[in-house]
């Protein structure tokens, strides 16, 4: 009989607990979570009838098409690069009509990657020695899907492969423990400079300020606290809607009893408690799960288990990824008996012939639930090795290698450039924080398109990636934003954001919305000089109190770990002091005073102020009129009093706002100067090419921020450019030298 000291389960809804709150089950609008492919490379497969071979010749099978193909590697290695390499098969519709047996191959490929095919559509396929899985050799389908030899021999799929016959097959019904722990076990002694745990002496200094670790040990099935280092393995999952035993103040001593998961075992979700037993089976101890590692309903120690959650990641010895399903109840297909069904891998295209699917993790993480959500964002950039669990398949990914059950296992030969740089994905290598300025705009990115059902949690899911380009770039950050590069990193932009009101609107934070940035992070230019020369805006932060203080305060950051691997960040890095004022080198209309940079102390504001801290400020304020709109990508242009067009303007909020339907000009503020406005090529009169050319035609631009202002206090609704020259022709108030306090 079950014991009562477990609290009654409630299901998870918005808001209850603190740390990850529930996610729905659906998918956001752009995923499909169906499985993708068909018979040759999930387990379905079985759906699609084999073509039954005939005795008259050995290529009857084959259509008229792809009976010209030499299904040889050595006839087709020399091909790579070649137009002979590639193969034409036809319009779409005779492929999705064809009865061959590569054809077959090619359509499933195709609903891969694509999931439906254009009838008009041309199809190739292209070989390439290059290509596939280790780079040995396949026909180049869509995107990341490769059609491969299948495996010759059992020997040599026991012993490993260099070559172009790697295709298992078929693959069992349940998970290959040994596979896997020899997948391990080959990149814990041959990847030990890119794979290896960082050499961390002490468990403060791998857990700063986390009082004690939970793990769940899977031998006496209980929780456990400890300050220790001990080997572990770590889930990495989707909640979903599904009722489930999570860690409260509550439950936590009876929790820490031994046996006690065992007699609370159907309170679990089935992903959870496979993961349990995939940890035993691979003789590992511990298991980290946030859901039983974390106090749920205390939110000091949620705080410091989400401040090391990239630790926690990075230090594990295998991170599982649930990535099939839309839940905690989906399991893990191979796992429990039952699971899943055996599949076959490859199909007969003649007599002695076979071939089958591959397709990229990359391309599968693509349509799942899992890759949509923003809190498994960082889980699974920052594990050095992992095991994933997708479409019913079982892939392993470290920083060095991805291999599949469903292939035969590669002989261990260096991969360079390792799985860092992995096509289709920049992210594995922005992580690596060789050249913080380029990837942290790529992480956001990425991160900004995810799903996030509890807004409070936009910074929260990000703060272990968050601490780390701290550490590495040496400055504070200040709501999601770098103080050292605070100019830069104000200018984003995205395709139709939606405003996030608890949160800034200066910041990526404050938007729904996939956004990127205007402002070039070419490596090879000197954002130091940028900053200098370029920008004048003395940035003050203003809480809620009232109190005011500097965004970047070089006396409170240290200097840079790495000024050779990152040269912006040098120590000479450029103060604020040492900014040109905004009358150096430019034209400054008359009647402007432009001195004043110190923010006012004492303001009574006609409204509330916002419960985060504003941005204060001083710069230019100018006033034109927005024409020539495109309401579908969400941009304009601007107009001076002379009705000359003169900027552009991506708005923010368009859908919803409607500010944007005023008839009377448009505030815009100047925020620093730009050279990449090619998109402004079209301004005719006064403001044409040949007569703004001088000594600075590369900074001919200013970037901007377009304002709404609400008793006092304004917010960003758009960024753009405009011609340094059209500042003189603004309507009435501007120009003007003007103090901002933005929400």
């Amino acid at each position: 009989m079950r014991q009562t000291f477990f609290p009654q389960v409630q299901p998870r809804s918005s808001g209850q607990y603190l740390y990850r709150p529930p996610e729905p089950d659906a998918p956001a609008a752009a995923v499909d979570p169906t499985p993708r492919g068909g018979p040759v490379t999930a387990a379905n497969a079985s759906t699609i009838p084999t073509p039954k071979p005939t005795p008259t010749t050995t290529d009857s099978l084959l259509c008229e098409y792809c009976v010209r193909i030499p299904f040889d590697p050595e006839s087709l290695n020399p091909l790579t690069g070649t137009p002979a390499g590639t193969f034409l098969l036809g319009s779409g519709s005779r492929l999705e009509g064809s009865a061959c047996p590569f054809c077959l191959l090619v359509r499933h490929a195709y609903y891969q990657s694509y999931r439906q095919i254009a009838n008009d559509l041309q199809i190739r396929v292209t070989w390439n020695r290059h290509a596939g899985p280790g780079q040995r050799g396949a026909f180049c389908v869509a995107s990341d899907s490769y059609i491969s030899f299948a495996a010759r021999e059992e020997a040599s799929m026991a012993k490993g492969t260099n070559g172009p016959f790697y295709v298992k097959p078929a693959t069992g019904p349940g998970i290959d423990i040994a596979q896997v722990r020899q997948w391990v076990s080959r990149c814990e002694n041959s990847h030990s400079d890119m794979c290896s745990n960082p050499n961390i002496k002490g468990f403060a200094v791998a857990f700063p300020n986390l009082e004690v670790l939970r793990l769940i040990d899977v031998e006496e099935t209980c929780i456990v606290q400890m300050r220790a280092l001990p080997k572990y393995v770590v889930l990495s999952y989707v909640w979903g809607s599904v009722s489930s035993l999570r860690l409260t103040k509550a439950n936590r001593n009876k929790l820490l009893v031994p046996g006690s998961l065992g007699v609370a075992w159907d309170m679990l979700p089935r992903t959870i408690q496979d993961a349990i037993t995939l940890t035993q089976r691979l003789g590992t101890r511990y298991l980290w799960v946030d859901a039983l590692c974390l106090l749920q309903n205390d939110s000091a120690d949620l705080d410091r288990g989400v401040n090391v959650m990239d630790l926690i990641y990075e230090q594990a010895w295998l991170t599982i990824i649930a990535g099939y399903g839309h839940n905690a109840d989906a399991g893990l297909p191979g796992v429990r008996q039952g699971s899943r069904k055996a599949y076959q891998n490859i199909v007969q295209i003649k007599p002695g012939v076979s071939l089958g699917v591959n397709t990229s993790l990359n391309e599968l993480l693509a349509s799942s639930v899992y890759n949509s959500r923003a809190w498994t964002f960082q889980e699974r950039l920052l594990s050095r090795r992992a095991l994933y669990f997708i479409d019913e398949k079982i892939l392993f990914r470290c920083r060095m290698e991805e291999l599949a059950e469903a292939c035969v296992d590669l002989h261990p030969v260096p991969l360079w450039p390792p799985i860092t740089s992995d096509r289709g994905s920049a992210l594995p290598e922005a992580i690596q924080m060789t050249r913080p300025i380029n990837g942290y705009p790529i992480i956001l990115h990425d991160y900004t398109s995810r799903v996030l059902t509890n807004q409070a949690d936009i910074l929260r899911a990000m703060a272990g990636i968050i601490r780390r380009f701290t550490d590495v770039m040496r400055c504070k950050f200040f709501e999601g934003l770098p103080t050292s590069l605070f100019d830069a990193f104000l200018l984003f932009r995205g395709k139709l954001l939606r405003r996030r009101w608890s949160f800034p609107s200066y910041s990526w934070t404050g938007w729904h919305g996939a956004i990127q940035f205007t402002v070039s992070m070419d490596p090879q230019r000197n954002p130091n000089k940028w900053l200098t020369d370029r920008t004048w805006i003395v940035w003050y932060s203003r809480s809620v109190s009232g109190g005011t203080q500097l965004i970047w305060d070089p006396a409170a950051n240290p200097a840079p770990i790495q000024p050779l691997l990152s040269p912006f960040l040098h120590p000479s890095r450029h103060r604020y002091w040492e900014r040109h004022p905004f009358s150096f080198r430019r034209a400054v209309p008359e009647g402007v005073d432009r001195m004043r940079i110190t923010p006012t102390r004492d303001v009574l504001f006609r409204r509330p102020v916002p419960e985060y801290a504003m941005l204060q400020f001083w710069t230019l304020a100018t006033f034109y009129t927005i024409s020539d709109t495109d309401v579908f990508r969400g941009k304009g242009y601007l107009f001076d009093r002379n009705q000359n067009k003169c900027g552009i303007i991506w708005f923010d909020d368009v859908e919803e706002s409607t500010f944007f339907e005023q008839l009377e000009p448009f505030e815009v503020i100047l925020l620093s100067e730009a050279s990449n406005a090619e998109y402004l090529t079209d301004l005719k009169g006064v403001y044409s090419e040949k007569n703004i050319k001088n000594a600075d035609w590369e900074w001919r631009y200013y970037n901007i921020l377009l304002l709404e202002w609400r008793d006092g206090i304004a917010e960003r609704r758009g960024i753009g450019s405009i011609l340094q020259r059209a500042v003189e022709n603004s309507f009435a108030p501007g120009p003007v030298w003007k103090e901002i306090f933005l929400a």
